[in-house]
């Protein structure tokens, strides 16, 4: 018989949690550089932009113990960047993905395909028909990843080194089994 995944609990991020948000874009960054040869995430952590997002409750974290140490992270917006998705796909409802981190220790626990599900079943509830997002174009083992994970590529927008584009529909989506929400959330 197959264990169960470990309960996630996700959380609403907050401002004492941003060194911690800084330390898994850096561990990523220098993984992703490494094992992958991207430099996605190469530039630092821009401190300000992550308390706004905290601040508009955007960014979750997820841990694998009620208060715990956030082992993974995703921000998530209902609107796109017009410089990445035209008008016809910003007309579609819509919530989009960013800074979507998994410690490396925690790597192949499925934590951010469960993290995933959850977001999809949250941009569900809100009305929105795909859940995106924008990868950067050369690292081709994070397409792959999203592919795996039921994701389909768009595009690959010009001009962006974070250009490639992925959607996942919502129609679907179920509130994942693992996951607990723990306080309020503002997705």
């Amino acid at each position: 018989m197959l264990n169960s995944p470990a309960p996630l609990y996700v959380r609403a991020a907050q401002g004492a949690d941003l060194p911690r948000l800084a330390a898994l874009r850096a561990e990523a960054a220098a993984w992703i550089a490494l094992e992958h040869g991207s430099a996605q995430w190469s530039c630092p952590y821009d401190a300000e932009r992550g308390l706004a997002l905290i601040a508009r409750g955007a960014t979750v974290v997820a841990a694998l113990a009620p208060r715990g140490e956030a082992v993974a992270t995703v921000t998530i917006r209902p609107a796109g960047s017009p410089r990445l998705w035209n008008a016809e796909e910003l007309a579609c409802p819509a919530h989009y993905l960013s800074s979507f981190t998994v410690d490396r220790r925690y790597a192949g626990r499925g934590i951010g395909a469960r993290l995933g599900d959850w977001a999809a079943w949250r941009a569900a509830r809100a009305g929105a028909a795909v859940l995106r997002v924008n990868v950067w174009s050369d690292n081709t083992a994070l397409h792959a990843y999203y592919r795996a994970q039921g994701w389909s590529w768009v595009r690959t927008a010009t001009g962006s080194r974070s250009g490639a584009l992925f959607e996942r529909a919502t129609a679907t989506a179920k509130e994942p089994e693992h996951v607990r929400e723990q306080g309020p959330l503002r997705l």
